[in-house]
């Protein structure tokens, strides 16, 4: 599903990734771990070209999205993306938080397929719709997310109103609310007290039983050993060892995976 070749990106002088290269398959939960500063969020925000990158290429559905050339808006509904500080908008509901972006890409489709069908150009019908329709199903889609994370009580509250770890499961089914092909997690529990972090794992868990393909940056280590398919270990910009949770945890081979295992488990 996403491909990415010799990625290299720097700020000025300081080189953050230095020669990326690595393969992410259809249903994989890809864990990248490593010390702060080594380049994992940076690697995660370059694969939805966030962050350009300097150098390499980005492979998404065979697709080169580090391409300037590409509309990389059109890839990005594929990917979801959840922050560390949940990135809600304060000033719209759970709701309107939720249905905002498939409401603007609906209307824009319909748009284009109203101008299609006038110009008597191949189209599809089903984009043909009105506002109301287009509303409608966002707003049932959305509640049956919120219904999925036991927060559909929450559809008229502010974020402000709601926990850390409520903002944070809204976060995940607004970025669902997409339909995405791959979801990025850039460290989802960092910002939440610790007993709020297990109903956030809770959900990250239900989505890798159901098959989606997740690329996690995170310092949860209980996590990565249990749902990971893949885990990385990435310092100073470079993937220093790529394997199974058993192999990276059980039998790390880097000395500075080595080191930086004993410092944390």
């Amino acid at each position: 599903m996403i491909r990415v070749c010799n990625l290299r990106k720097a700020f000025g002088e300081n080189v953050v990734l230095d020669g990326i290269n690595l393969e992410i398959k259809k249903g994989e939960i890809v864990v990248i771990l490593g010390p702060s500063g080594s380049g994992k969020s940076t690697l995660l925000r370059c694969l939805n070209c966030m962050e350009d990158p300097t150098s390499g290429n980005i492979f998404f559905h065979d697709v080169d999205i580090a391409d300037m050339k590409v509309d990389i808006n059109v890839h990005r509904q594929k990917m979801g993306m959840v922050f560390q500080h949940f990135n809600l908008f304060k000033n719209k509901t759970v709701l309107q938080n939720m249905t905002l972006a498939p409401v603007y890409v609906a209307k824009k489709k319909a748009r284009k397929a109203r101008l299609r069908k006038f110009f008597k150009k191949a189209y599809e019908p089903a984009d043909i719709r009105s506002l109301k329709e287009i509303n409608a199903t966002a707003k049932s889609e959305a509640l049956e997310l919120l219904a999925r994370v036991g927060l559909q009580d929450k559809a008229d509250a502010y974020p402000a109103t709601l926990s850390g770890g409520q903002q944070q499961r809204v976060a995940i089914v607004r970025a669902l609310c997409m339909k995405p092909d791959v979801m990025l997690f850039d460290e989802p529990t960092s910002a939440l007290d610790p007993e709020m972090v297990g109903e956030v794992l809770d959900v990250m868990r239900s989505l890798a039983q159901e098959g989606m393909t997740m690329v996690v940056v995170t310092h949860e280590m209980g996590f990565a050993r249990e749902v990971a398919s893949r885990v990385l270990f990435i310092d100073e910009g470079i993937v220093l060892e790529d394997g199974t949770p058993a192999e990276i945890f059980d039998t790390p081979k880097h000395p500075r995976l080595q080191q930086f295992l004993q410092k944390i488990l």
